[in-house]
């Protein structure tokens, strides 16, 4: 490997870093903020679904074992609340 050729791969390494950080980066916060942004609504809808039966609403499925997590824990604590001062 010469000179030349050791220059290109850094080149290239750095020109894929800077993609990264400049475009997929933002990208990749931008898709978080929709789903945690559903994740949410979905939180407050099943809360809301909770204290008012009568309420139906189109259920959001989680794919995401992390938001699924979240999900269920946000429910679960809530049911601990509402029947700690029933």
């Amino acid at each position: 490997m010469n000179m030349s050729e050791f220059i290109l791969s850094i080149v290239v390494m750095i020109v894929l870093c800077m993609m990264y950080v400049f475009i997929l980066r933002p990208v990749h916060r931008r898709y978080d903020a929709v789903f945690n942004h559903l994740l949410a609504k979905e939180i407050a809808r099943r809360l809301y679904q909770e204290t008012h039966p009568e309420f139906s609403y189109k259920v959001y499925h989680e794919d995401d074992l992390q938001r699924q997590i979240i999900l269920g824990s946000a429910v679960k604590e809530f049911r601990r609340l509402v029947k700690k001062n029933s």
